[in-house]
């Protein structure tokens, strides 16, 4: 019997806070996802955050396995990490939302454990080349997404390929410094991008003026959440207005910046907190605008992802899938 065609990928996005992973064809049909916690915040353990990489693999392949794709007709596994990291080597130096990875090598990991090619990205590269291949940047030469999450990543496309730098880490935007001796980042350095424009950024300015005593909806909160702040801002509260509006004009900063130094034709808003588009989008164009030179602002497009959540575990397919020639 012909040995079938390896036309399928797996693509594992992880996070700080969650891995999200798929097994899509050549199309980007899904055929299984799975989605858990990957304990990369609160564990000391890499093994930990491993486990529920490799928990997740599993899940999928199962899944596969019942819908007649078996392990042979996987192309690979596309891994989207937050860095720095170094895509040829597969290495991640240093994760700052996953404290237990530094140096790394996640793909000789992957490899020798369940023997398929594994394909390291950036996991904002991986979400830009998600979106670049099925959505909101499809047709589009020039994309920045940002990814809006636990930190901020950067992804940079132009003209279907991914800007990565001399040694893989171009574009880690989350760590411009938009405010000199600011607050402390998971970097070590202060007043990186993602301090103060991430959800945790919201949520650490929130905590410090609940902690100030002033009169807020938040101060209900045992635990204080993101999504708290933007529904309290939803619901007029003043405090958190004043937070989220703050949020976007560190956004627009950053956002005018990039603006300047790439030109894009669109900028992508992806990640956790871009759910919450119909109070952000606007915001973040009013400061961006305010914040970039009339001509780099004046046609750029500042949408959601379309993808939504899954566009780094799209991206990680699509890494695959490109490497293999099958995009």
């Amino acid at each position: 019997m012909a040995k079938k065609k390896s036309s399928f990928a797996i693509g594992i996005d992880v996070g700080g806070t969650n891995i999200k992973s798929l097994l899509v064809d050549r199309e980007g049909k899904v055929l299984a996802s799975d989605t858990r916690r990957s304990f990369g915040k609160e564990s000391k353990e890499k093994e930990k955050v491993l486990s529920q990489l490799f928990l997740s693999i599993k899940a999928l392949k199962e899944e596969g396995e019942k819908k007649g794709v078996s392990s042979h007709q996987i192309a690979g596994v596309g891994i989207g990490a937050p860095g720095p990291l170094n895509t040829e080597e597969g290495i991640i130096y240093q994760a700052p939302n996953i404290p237990s990875w530094k140096n790394i090598p996640i793909v000789k990991i992957v490899e020798e454990r369940i023997k398929i090619p594994c394909f390291l990205e950036n996991d904002a590269n991986a979400a830009a080349l998600g979106e670049w291949w099925l959505g909101a940047g499809r047709g589009f030469d020039y994309i920045l997404l940002l990814t809006l999450g636990t930190g901020i990543g950067g992804g940079v496309i132009i003209k279907g390929e991914v800007y990565r730098g001399a040694r893989g880490c171009g574009a880690e935007i989350g760590h411009m410094i938009i405010k000199e001796g600011g607050i402390t980042c998971g970097c070590g350095a202060r007043g990186c991008f993602e301090a103060y424009a991430s959800a945790t950024g919201v949520v650490k300015r929130a905590k410090a003026l609940v902690d100030k005593g002033y009169k807020t909806l938040l101060s209900e909160k045992e635990e204080l959440a993101c999504e708290d702040v933007f529904e309290a801002a939803k619901k007029k509260d003043e405090i958190a207005l004043f937070v989220v509006e703050e949020t976007c004009r560190y956004l627009g900063i950053g956002i005018g910046n990039l603006l300047n130094i790439f030109n894009p034709e669109i900028v992508i808003l992806s990640g956790g907190m871009a759910k919450e588009e119909k109070i952000l989008l606007p915001l973040v164009k009013k400061y961006t605008k305010l914040f970039s030179l009339k001509s780099c602002f004046e046609k750029v497009k500042i949408v959601r992802a379309k993808l939504k959540d899954r566009a780094g575990a799209f991206g990680a397919c699509a890494t695959v899938l490109k490497k293999e020639g099958m995009i």
